[in-house]
């Protein structure tokens, strides 16, 4: 998909009247709208769309592959996501089209009943055939052919890791006569303008209000905002996650320093005995130094193993990365060491400037 910060998404209810009009009025009406917010300044492409609205909601429904036989019951057949959208829903949604044909403006109730499926619906249920020109059966809609594959949607987030993945369209208009009055009441409108949607949906309210004040546009929502609304759960986990961290290194520091803190303390003498006889202030910082790092190593590579043991609990908070992720875990050993050595700095700069008079003395 392409880039949605310009896509904004509504709800659009025709006035009562039309709501109890005869079907053909109603297409009437709904060709009317689209026309209308297409006109309004700022505005790339509409289309509008009944069914599962990426990452807001879903519909599902049974079908089965023409020719094999008919399961006896739905919970038997195969189920797949379905939207009914209209021919511009892959520019506004910026859907790539991988093979065949999307819906034109002559997919319509007079001409025969088409589909477009998804490529996991394609790579599920015809693996190793080409699925255009293969006919598809879904009781609501019937049996349809399938002319074109697109895409993958990401339905339910952005790891989709879930067990419906298969998606399948049908064109908005060969809708069944009963189910255009059901969509009159409230169909989803996708519009991609050229600049930041806030500002173009409320010259699409006015536009929609003087064509009919009855007509109510609600639930308007960018897709940004639908994005972030899917991880909101995520975010929480990950900002405690944060916050947890950021707590367990400063008390690593903290740690750390007390530790080489106490060990210094406990080798002045020593220390003091190595100056006076002629160490420099170099070695015992390297001295110091190096007890430090050693500790530090033990405990970074054993925090790695331990780490790449606990993975597998990460891997559904995550979302572009690996929970094993060779930068990821560099990056953090990087960050623990640097924090270690500076904890240990400072116990072994106090110990290079020991004297040797006091440190002998020292109890």
């Amino acid at each position: 998909m392409r880039k949605p910060e310009n896509v904004v998404t509504f709800y659009l209810s025709l006035r009562p009247s039309m709501q109890r009009g005869n079907p053909d009025a109603i297409r009437a009406d709904f060709h009317q709208v689209a026309e209308t917010i297409a006109g309004v300044p700022g505005v790339e492409s509409v289309a509008l769309l009944e069914g599962a609205l990426p990452m807001h909601g879903d519909a599902e429904d049974p079908f089965w592959i023409e020719g094999q036989p008919k399961p006896g019951s739905d919970n038997d057949k195969p189920w797949a996501l379905w939207s009914e959208v209209e021919p511009n829903y892959l520019k506004v949604m910026g859907i790539p089209l991988l093979r065949g044909r999307f819906f034109s403006d002559m997919d319509n109730r007079h001409s025969a009943h088409v589909a477009v499926i998804d490529e996991s619906f394609a790579a599920q249920y015809f693996p190793n055939e080409d699925p255009i020109g293969k006919r598809i059966v879904d009781d609501y809609v019937g049996p349809t052919e399938v002319v074109g594959v697109i895409g993958h949607v990401k339905q339910w987030g952005l790891d989709d890791k879930v067990a419906i993945r298969a998606q399948m369209y049908f064109p908005l208009a060969q809708i069944r006569d009963k189910a255009v009055l059901r969509v009159a009441k409230g169909v989803a409108v996708v519009v991609r303008s050229h600049g930041a949607p806030a500002g173009t949906i409320g010259s699409i309210r006015a536009a929609v209000t003087q064509m009919n004040s009855e007509q109510v546009i609600s639930d308007v929502l960018t897709m940004n905002e639908i994005i972030s609304t899917s991880l909101a759960d995520r975010r929480l986990l990950m900002i405690l996650l944060i916050v947890f961290a950021v707590v367990a290194l400063l008390l690593a520091g903290m740690g750390i320093y007390g530790v080489l803190s106490y060990l210094v303390g406990q080798r002045i003498p020593e220390v003091g005995i190595r100056v006076a006889f002629g160490a420099q202030q170099r070695g015992i910082l390297r001295l110091i130094l190096g007890e430090g790092m050693r500790m530090i190593m033990v405990g970074v590579v054993t925090g790695l193993v331990a780490a790449l043991g606990l993975t597998r609990l990460m891997t559904k908070l995550l979302y572009g990365v690996s929970a094993s992720d060779p930068a990821t875990f560099a990056g953090v050993a990087i960050v623990l060491t640097g924090v270690a050595v500076a904890a240990c700095y400072a116990p072994a700069r106090r110990a290079m400037r020991v004297d040797p008079m006091v440190a002998l003395h020292y109890e």
